[in-house]
């Protein structure tokens, strides 16, 4: 029980950095730079959170890094895909699978690194 109430806090996490870069994204959209570049940094952003999320659980909880990143990884791989099936309803295609393969591999750099490197904790 413990342990899915911290996966919960992490998909909290996560959910928390989709909105922002979504607002971020959102935000650039409307300067008018070039929508690939857009898309790139949104990517870019994505993966970002990934990694930091993966990172602090695999700090937080006593599992191997990238065991621990791998489900995290696959976890929000599938809220994913359930929320761009529910809201936008794009179809499969390569560069989609990529994509998913890139944010998996990223969280499971992020698992291996919190791990490993341990984060220092401000005030103590």
């Amino acid at each position: 029980m413990y342990k899915l109430l911290e996966y919960l806090k992490y998909i909290g996490i996560f959910t928390l950095f989709i909105i922002g870069i979504a607002l971020i994204t959102s935000l650039i959209n409307l300067t008018n730079l070039n929508t690939n570049l857009i898309n790139k940094l949104s990517i870019i952003l994505t993966a970002i959170s990934f990694f930091i999320v993966s990172a602090k659980a695999s700090n937080n909880l006593n599992e191997k890094g990238y065991i621990l990143g791998i489900k995290l990884g696959l976890l929000f791989v599938i809220l994913l895909i359930l929320l761009n099936l529910i809201i936008s309803k794009s179809p499969f295609n390569i560069d989609r699978i990529i994509y998913y393969i890139i944010l998996i591999a990223s969280s499971i750099l992020g698992g291996s690194f919190g791990k490993n490197f341990k984060i220092k904790k401000l005030g103590r």
